[in-house]
């Protein structure tokens, strides 16, 4: 099972409760990885079939999925 990074937002009305938040999206199946609290941000794992589990948790604004990009090596051909 693959699974992908995400970048959880919490809406303004729950920052303050962002650690039950938290919890119930570890239920959902995140692993955190960090809980910016002062931003009402949570980051962390999740297989691909759960994701969409995340943005129904109460209290989650958005679920984004981090993207990625490789650049050519200095030295290489391409650039």
């Amino acid at each position: 099972m693959d699974k992908v990074k995400v970048t959880i937002s919490i809406d303004d009305a729950h920052v303050e409760q962002i650690d039950q938040v938290t919890q119930q999206l570890k239920g959902a199946g995140l692993e955190v990885e960090q809980t910016l609290s002062t931003l009402g941000i949570v980051t962390g794992s999740v297989e691909t079939e759960k994701m969409s589990a995340l943005s129904k948790v109460a209290g989650v604004e958005s679920v984004e999925a981090d993207k990625s990009y490789q650049l050519a090596p200095p030295d290489s051909d391409v650039q």
